[in-house]
């Protein structure tokens, strides 16, 4: 016989006690009567938010669509989860949702008392998981439609700083989106990046800039110092964050289309190129100039 989990409400938090680890999470992600397409795409709504965090009206009204949408494919996503693992059933309490599966993927956490508002996280296990097999490695940005999507997104955070990692990564494989090979982007990558230069620009950082629309951080971009589309050179990701610089709308232009784009690269590598070498990217600033001039 199944045991019943029995979901609590602590501190605000609508939580119950879910033992999966990451491996059966893996085997959970891959198995496609359990995830199937229209899970993962609803999953993946979440995981390319900052904090893997959102609420369901965000979601909707960020894809257009009715904001249970997501709910009711998530629902019915734990309850293949819990059929597959033939452990547990999860029960909900008091008003809350009382039949409710989701917590068995996402943590609720409520916001806004008035309205009740409640922001869904995914699992820390899943996203380990999610990472571990590259699931949505197909989530390939373009540098403007990555800047794009950071610019509509709320960035905020309670603790903005971050620290470099000072660690190599592996590469992933390129993918075919639109007739042509692209190299994956992050968007959490490109936030971490912005994040550790306090959203200042890195060339110059007296540069004006502005405050952004849906964030009250300041608004500079990520560039990726060394080309992203020169990643077959390279044994390792350079989607890092020691190799993303935030700069100021003026000098991301200048820095790829103007005048004076080798006086910027030269500042720039020199105060990157020993954390470049930390994480395997390995470039001179002439060897650096050439992939400009190229690209």
């Amino acid at each position: 016989m199944m045991i019943e989990k029995i979901c609590e409400i602590i501190n605000d938090e609508y939580c119950c006690d879910i033992d999966i680890t990451i491996e059966e999470w893996k085997e959970l992600l891959t198995n496609p009567t359990v995830f199937d397409d229209k899970s993962k795409e609803a999953i993946k709504k979440w995981y390319i938010e900052p904090g893997y965090s959102a609420t369901c009206g965000y979601i909707g009204k960020k894809y257009n669509e009715h904001s249970m949408s997501a709910n009711g494919i998530i629902n019915g996503l734990a309850g293949r989860v819990q059929k597959e693992l033939g452990r547990f059933v999860v029960k909900g309490i008091g008003g809350i949702a009382t039949g409710t599966r989701f917590i068995v993927v996402m943590k609720s956490k409520l916001i806004n008392a008035k309205p009740k508002t409640w922001e869904w996280t995914i699992r820390e296990e899943l996203v380990k998981a999610i990472e571990e097999l590259n699931i949505f490695s197909d989530y390939s940005y373009s540098d403007d439609a990555l800047i794009s999507d950071i610019s509509d997104n709320d960035i905020s955070s309670d603790n903005p700083h971050f620290e470099y990692s000072g660690r190599p990564k592996n590469k992933k494989d390129p993918v075919y989106v639109k007739n042509k090979y692209s190299y994956p982007r992050s968007h959490k990558v490109s936030i971490n990046a912005l994040r550790h230069a306090n959203n200042k620009c890195e060339f110059d950082d007296t540069h004006l800039t502005f405050t952004r629309r849906n964030s009250d951080l300041s608004y500079t971009e990520p560039h990726h110092l060394v080309p992203i589309t020169y990643h077959n050179n390279f044994e390792v990701s350079l989607d890092v964050e020691e190799n993303i610089v935030s700069l100021c709308c003026n000098c991301h232009k200048q820095i790829h289309l103007g005048k004076g784009f080798e006086v910027m690269l030269e500042k720039l590598h020199n105060d990157r190129k020993d954390l470049l070498t930390r994480v395997g990217i390995d470039i001179t600033l002439d060897e650096l100039i050439k992939l400009y001039k190229n690209n």
